[in-house]
């Protein structure tokens, strides 16, 4: 939907994963109080999967869940456009398992761009590209420089906001490598955004580059598929979603709605790796075309080949890209070399011999602010209202962008209704794991989400999202009520079951509870166990939402020792956490700390005590003395103040 309004509460920059979120929360959150803008160069690109086609994996997977807990929209997009849908290391402790699905790449857009478009009247998509940023000073002091206030777009259109969220993605001067060939692009098709990049170094910004990459695409019916391994998904599969299986789906679809297809596992092999190395030489990353550094964690194939020498082979992924189109997406070996060594690449490795390259690889490179620049709220220290999210933020992938356009949009409706800004902890969600990652370190490669990122991996899994953070969406607004409704249903479920197992008994004594603390039982096995009572426990297990909500007491029960000593080094963290430093702190006046220390303190800025504890740089020691000068300026503030400036006047 097109406007020519000039005024709107939140602008949104840009239609990826970040952009989608941040208006989606920010629309819904204003409803009828307020306007919301989206500019995107194309809106059929909404949404669109630049990489792979694929939501959810290793640690990115809860991040979806928690979206959806928050009232975010990802969630809803994949259940109703996912082709295959897997628990990730299903045979392993509950903190490392994770929910991921293969996605119709172009349903994927198409549902975003519906859910946008039909569950967001004031939201309004305008086709361009913005080239300016429009501020007036703010206040003196040590607070923010500017304040927003608006936009120049590449029509020459001005648009007056209150609040603006940028989530450029890989456009921001972005530039595409395939070998020697070097294009201007943000992506395949589509051109660059190089205005905003100038833009932002005259406000002050600081912006450094980085690089990621993606691999060839083949066709389908070129490939042998008759000595590759099949991967097939779950069987019954689980959405994302809390509401794919209830009436309060705003898609109002049956889940899973479509057709379920396999992958296919292939590997590269010497031969291939001879192919590389001989050509390393016209590898950007290699030749010295490309300088900036790219995911340590998704290398390239050439990278992969130098660093593990080692290796005879890697595997290689071979993903459905559409249930309508022959792409085939080739997850493993992400390229930049030249077209002639990329097919010969590709035709040396098993079941590929013959394979047609629809699309060949690319690396690209583009613009990101490093993100000491934003606080919690992802709202940039210069600009007041001003918000940075996504790949602009150092950011590697579709899971991680979103998480933080939907903070960053849930606070720009904050502030224009004049609510206290939304923060997330660490030990509240892998989102907020990721967000305290980002402001307190300089990123030097893309920043990708782990479970071993999260010191609370066990409290922050995948199936307890909604009873964490639905209650903190209900607090601002963003929980619909079916949500809200479901989660108070699912709470009273899970106590009836745990007093039912209290009461299924073991014949010689026990109770299914105690059966449940077991390490080494599977559910399956206890129904055998039970005796007479064996039948009751099977009917519970066939409805799927009991199951699951058994899995879970399952899991609290058996680590209910580790759950408790999380809680535990949260609750020390939260007392850190609650220790604030007062806005503009001069902390290059307090010498009794070291160099490197003021250094830092000073560039991050950090809120608190506990942030402050995770800078690089940063001590014990170096806490000690701030935390005694802080004592010091509560008992005599208009002393330390003085000697402060004092201190700096030298």
């Amino acid at each position: 939907m097109c406007d020519q309004s000039s005024y709107f509460d939140v602008v949104v920059v840009g239609g990826g994963h970040a952009g989608a979120e941040a208006a989606w929360a920010a629309s819904r959150l204003l409803g009828d109080r307020g306007t919301v803008a989206m500019i995107t160069m194309d809106p059929a690109a909404i949404g669109r999967m630049s990489c792979n086609p694929a939501i959810g994996g290793l640690a990115k997977g809860q991040m979806v869940r928690e979206i959806d807990a928050l009232g975010g929209l990802m969630a809803h997009a994949i259940d109703a456009t996912g082709i295959q849908f897997r628990l990730l290391n299903a045979s392993k402790g509950p903190a490392v398992q994770s929910p991921r699905a293969q996605a119709d790449k172009y349903r994927y857009a198409r549902i975003v761009q519906h859910l946008l478009m039909e569950n967001c009247p004031n939201l309004a998509i305008i086709a361009d590209i913005a080239e300016d940023i429009l501020v007036d000073p703010a206040r003196h002091g040590d607070g923010p420089v500017y304040s927003v206030r608006g936009l120049v777009l590449k029509s020459g259109r001005q648009l007056t906001c209150r609040c603006a969220v940028l989530t450029t993605g890989t456009f921001l001067r972005g530039l595409m490598h395939t070998g020697e060939k070097k294009t201007q692009g943000g992506r395949v098709g589509e051109q660059a955004a190089v205005g905003l990049s100038g833009a932002l170094i005259k406000l002050g910004f600081e912006l450094q580059r980085l690089k990621t990459g993606t691999p060839p695409r083949v066709a389908r019916e070129s490939i042998n598929f008759s000595n590759l391994e099949p991967q097939y998904g779950d069987n019954p599969p689980r959405p994302f979603s809390d509401l794919s299986t209830t009436e309060d789906s705003p898609l109002g679809v049956q889940f899973p709605s479509l057709t379920q297809v396999p992958c296919h596992i292939t590997y590269t092999n010497p031969t291939v790796h001879e192919f590389i190395r001989a050509n390393l030489h016209r590898a950007p990353m290699y030749s010295g075309q490309i300088q900036s550094r790219g995911p340590r964690y998704c290398p390239s194939i050439e990278d992969k080949v130098v660093r593990f020498a080692d290796k005879s082979q890697h595997q290689i992924f071979l993903e459905p890209e559409s249930l309508d189109t022959n792409e085939i997406y080739c997850n493993g070996i992400a390229t930049s070399l030249p077209v002639d060594v990329q097919e010969q690449v590709v035709h040396h490795i098993a079941g590929l011999e013959k394979a047609v390259i629809l699309r060949y690889g690319y690396a690209i490179e583009y613009d990101f602010a490093p993100p000491y620049q934003v606080g919690y709220s992802l709202e940039t220290h210069r600009v007041t209202g001003l918000f940075f999210a996504g790949q602009l933020n150092g950011t590697s992938g579709y899971e991680e962008a979103a998480g933080q356009g939907l903070i960053a949009g849930i606070n720009a409706a904050m502030k224009i209704r004049g609510d206290t800004s939304f923060t997330l902890r660490r030990d509240q969600a892998y989102i907020g794991v990721m967000i305290d990652d980002l402001i307190t370190k300089v990123p030097t490669e893309p920043y990708r989400m782990f479970t071993s990122r999260a010191e609370y991996r066990l409290t922050l899994r995948s199936d307890n999202t909604d009873q964490r953070l639905t209650p903190l969406a209900a607090q601002i607004g963003l929980a619909e009520p079916g949500r809200i409704r479901r989660l108070e249903n699912k709470l009273a479920a899970m106590q009836r079951l745990q007093y039912e197992l209290q009461t299924l008994r073991i014949p010689g004594g026990g109770t299914a509870m105690d059966l449940l603390r077991r390490p080494d039982l599977e559910l399956s096995a206890l129904s055998t166990m039970l005796g007479e009572d064996g039948p009751r426990f099977t009917n519970l297990l066939a409805d799927i939402s009991t199951r699951a909500y058994i899995e879970q007491i399952q899991i609290e029960a058996r680590y209910a020792g580790y759950i408790l000593r999380e809680k535990h080094a949260a609750e020390r963290m939260v007392e850190l956490e609650d220790k604030l430093l007062p806005a503009g702190l001069n902390f290059k006046g307090i010498t009794e700390l070291r160099t490197e220390a003021r250094q830092a303190l000073e560039k991050f800025r950090p809120r608190t005590i506990g942030q402050a504890s995770r800078l690089e740089g940063i001590t014990p020691a170096d806490l000690m003395v701030l935390t005694l000068h802080l004592g010091s300026r509560r008992q005599n503030p208009k002393a330390v103040d003085n000697k402060i400036t004092a201190d700096d006047s030298g």
